[in-house]
C-alpha cells in the first residue's frame, strides 16, 4: 500500500522532504545575529567547569582528603544552583551562588595541597 505524502509507513512525517531542502539550513549560528557564540561559549565553560569540579572531587577522593571532596561537592552544588538561578532570571542569585561556588572550590584546592 501507498504511504500518504509526506508520512512513512509508521504514519510519522518524513524528515527528507524535498520542499524543505530550501530551509534545511536555516538553524544553529545563522539564524540571529549572525554572530551568536554566546550559546557555544557557555556550553564550553560548563564542560570545563564540570572537568574541574569533577577532577577536585576525584583528586581529594585519591589523596584522601574528605574535607575537599566536600568542599568540591558544595562548589559543585552552587554551581548547578547557580545555573537554575541563571535560567530563572535572577541575576543577583546567579552571581551569589557563582561566589560561593568559587570560594568553596578555592578552599577544595587549598585543603588538597596542603
Amino acid at each position: 500500500m501507498r504511504e500518504s505524502l509526506g508520512h512513512d509507513e509508521y504514519g510519522s512525517a518524513n524528515p527528507f522532504d524535498p520542499d524543505e531542502l530550501a530551509h534545511l539550513n536555516a538553524m544553529g549560528p545563522v539564524v540571529g545575529s549572525g554572530n551568536d557564540f554566546e550559546k557555544y561559549a557557555v556550553a564550553v565553560i560548563i564542560v570545563f567547569g564540570a572537568l574541574i569540579i569533577g577532577g577536585l572531587m576525584a583528586a581529594s577522593l585519591s589523596f584522601g582528603h574528605r574535607n575537599g571532596f566536600l568542599f568540591a561537592l558544595g562548589g559543585a552544588t552552587s554551581a548547578w544552583i547557580s545555573g537554575n538561578a541563571l535560567l530563572l532570571d535572577r541575576p543577583r542569585i546567579y552571581a551569589l551562588f557563582v561566589g560561593i561556588a568559587a570560594v568553596m572550590l578555592i578552599a577544595s584546592t587549598i585543603t588538597l595541597v596542603t
